[in-house]
């Protein structure tokens, strides 16, 4: 039969985590028992729960269920390697973890779009289910204490920054603007408008998902020159040669 790891390689996978040595539970939760599989599985839907239900209310394309199933499935590895290494005493502890955080790269891309505007969608996403996914391995690897705080700090970043972001770009005058314009020898005239009015280009992007609607579009980063953005879009908008034009956010 194949032999069991030494009591020295026992004595270094041992649980070293905080919250259950503090609770005194590190023989419980420590080891694979039916209690510490139990425990890894409640905690790990909880975990992944409260931020999928974050961003179940904000509409996004990854959300309650989706972030429950990363990290349960990411917990499930993890264990199943730590089951592998201390039953069979062969393999690499981490090697199933690390499958998990190269593989979660795949359904993140999945998230991230590239609208006909020009707009990345889902890179946040795509990082919270990768976060998710590492909260998972933290549990199933039995370190509660990293698992928790991580979860506490993903909470913040998806609730608290957006609006501490806010706050922080409100003073900008960079602005970009979807420009729609009825032929493409108006950009020219468009840029000198601009620049005409105390405003400076940083980048002309050419949007090629309206090439066979008649018009020319284009993404333009530019310096504003200190009028209201409203207004800006208003004196853009009345010029003949652009049929439309808004903020992107």
């Amino acid at each position: 039969s194949t032999p069991k790891p030494s009591s020295a390689a026992s004595d270094v996978y041992k649980r070293q985590d905080p919250i259950t040595n503090w609770l005194g539970l590190e023989e419980i939760l420590g080891e694979i028992s039916i209690w510490s599989i139990m425990v890894r599985f409640i905690l790990a839907f909880l975990c992944s729960g409260l931020i999928g239900m974050e961003r179940a209310r904000r509409r996004h394309a990854a959300g309650f269920r989706t972030y429950i199933l990363v990290c349960i499935g990411s917990m499930i590895a993890i264990f199943t390697n730590q089951y592998i290494f201390e039953v069979y005493g062969t393999g690499d502890v981490g090697r199933l973890g690390a499958q998990v955080i190269s593989g979660i790269g795949f359904l993140g891309a999945g998230t991230i779009l590239v609208t006909s505007r020009s707009q990345i969608k889902g890179l946040t996403t795509a990082a919270g289910l990768w976060v998710s996914a590492c909260i998972g391995l933290a549990i199933g690897i039995g370190f509660y204490t990293v698992a928790i705080i991580g979860t506490i700090f993903a909470l913040i970043a998806f609730v608290a920054l957006p609006k501490l972001e806010k706050i922080l770009t409100k003073g900008s005058n960079t602005i970009e603007l979807h420009v729609e314009l009825y032929a493409r020898e108006h950009l020219k005239s468009l840029i000198d408008y601009i620049r005409a009015q105390g405003g400076k280009i940083n980048l002309v992007d050419y949007n090629s998902s309206y090439a066979n609607s008649g018009l020319s579009v284009y993404t333009i980063n530019m310096v504003s020159w200190g009028k209201n953005p409203s207004l800006i879009i208003k004196d853009i908008l009345n010029l003949d040669y652009v049929n439309f034009v808004e903020i992107l956010l």
